[in-house]
């Protein structure tokens, strides 16, 4: 009774150690910690200062400018226009204004160029992401096959236990041989080996699923069983799917938007070949101490002068020089035109892929539970056998090496169908919102 109450307070903080996480907070760890991702923050934040720098080409630009000089020996008197031979002190004050009239859309072409970049670049990050999902389900589906392998491996050697111990009762009541203690134990000693191997194998799992986070390993850690997931029923027609993943797909946006924008490159290249207007106009003031006169702000006010000018550059020898520059941009944008249809091609074979794994994988499934339920049949009639004494010990390890292969195929390809499910409804609509 005093174990159970020190059972019963231990409870609550034996379940407040023990953390819970499920496939959505390991993708919300994931955007969070992976640097692979937050390289492709960078990008897209590299990518919209780039738009705000090209943007701001376009405002005028003003400027306000001083400049103060000490004179010796012989000079001119900024005043006066006259020479003197004395020390005296200069001081200059003014403001600016130039802004762009017309450039031939240069400005224009450029902000719609980086404005696709832009974009590119967001649905390029939101591939990213994507991709590194991808890697995460592989890594959580693998933690949830090995450890119910484990689990498996375990229940196995608890059976052999039950025998070892059935085993020496009938020894000691000199009614079994010590060789089959002794063939029993073997068999024992086998479980557990491949216990320990699929522990391992799960402890690895686990291990690689945190650094997939990029978070601290932590055995506290339970990961929650995925629920159970349905396609639509047209998801076996791989041309309907490849159609839907064309509207959806980061990848193909991305790709599409990087071609278009090689588009008004070459315009703005172009741009430079056009007659260009730019309108200026300044106003300055100065003090000269060689005029006793007047006083500081008096000069100011006595010298002001401004001036307002409209300038046109007529480009005569321009396009020896463009030329080259647009024929390199045409080239870039065949490039990107091919980068689309490779990134269009791969995903038609992913999607062609993965209805197939999607279909193989349910078969497999099929059969290794068909096989899997028919074994542990068998398994059970070999056990009886044994215990009643009509059956050897070399039937019973036969029997029980079967049904742990069967339990272990049936477990592998349950939770890879699993996965391959999840991976063509992804490839259906370009991302994992509900896939969970």
């Amino acid at each position: 009774m005093k174990r159970i109450l020190l059972l019963l307070c231990l409870l609550p903080y034996v379940t407040q150690a023990q953390k819970k996480l499920d496939f959505a907070d390991c993708v919300e760890l994931l955007g969070k910690n992976n640097l692979t991702y937050q390289a492709g923050n960078l990008q897209a934040e590299a990518a919209q200062a780039q738009l705000r720098q090209t943007k701001s080409q376009i405002l005028p630009q003003i400027s306000i400018g001083a400049n103060h000089s000490v004179n010796l020996g012989r000079s001119i008197d900024q005043y006066t226009n006259a020479y003197i031979d004395q020390l005296y002190n200069y001081n200059s004050i003014g403001a600016g204004f130039q802004m762009p009239i017309f450039q031939g859309f240069k400005i224009q072409n450029q902000i719609r160029q980086n404005q696709l970049l832009k974009e590119s670049a967001m649905e390029n990050r939101v591939a990213v992401l994507n991709t590194q999902t991808i890697l995460l389900m592989q890594g959580y589906v693998n933690v949830l096959a090995t450890k119910s392998l484990y689990e498996s491996y375990v229940q196995q050697v608890e059976s052999s236990k039950q025998q070892v111990d059935r085993v020496e009762k009938q020894l000691n009541a000199g009614v079994a041989a010590q060789s089959t203690l002794y063939e029993i134990k073997a068999q024992l000693a086998n479980d557990k080996f491949d216990m320990v191997t699929a522990l391992n194998s799960y402890r690895t799992a686990r291990l690689a699923l945190f650094q997939r986070m990029n978070i601290e390993p932590d055995d506290a850690v339970e990961f929650e069983p995925l629920s159970e997931f349905v396609l639509p029923a047209d998801s076996k027609d791989a041309a309907a799917v490849y159609e839907d993943a064309l509207k959806q797909f980061p990848e193909i946006k991305s790709a599409e938007l990087s071609r278009k924008s090689y588009t008004y490159l070459v315009k703005s290249i172009k741009a430079n070949n056009f007659p260009s207007l730019t309108l200026r106009a300044n106003i300055d003031a100065f003090y000269a101490s060689t005029n006793r006169n007047l006083d500081y702000f008096n000069q100011l006010n006595a010298t002001r002068n401004g001036s307002l000018s409209l300038g046109l550059n007529i480009p005569i020898m321009g396009r020896w020089i463009t030329r080259p520059r647009v024929e390199v941009a045409k080239v870039q944008e065949r490039q990107a035109q091919n980068q689309f249809d490779v990134a269009k091609q791969l995903l038609r074979q992913s999607v062609e892929t993965a209805v197939l794994e999607v279909a193989s994988t349910a078969d497999r499934y099929a059969a290794a539970q068909g096989q899997s339920e028919s074994l542990t049949a068998s398994f059970a009639v070999v056990e009886s056998k044994l215990n009643a004494g009509t059956a050897n010990i070399f039937e019973y390890a036969l029997a029980k090496a079967n049904l742990g292969k069967a339990q272990a195929n049936a477990i592998q390809a349950k939770y890879e169908y699993m996965m391959k499910q999840r991976l063509l409804q992804y490839y259906r609509q370009g991302n994992w919102t509900g896939i969970y």
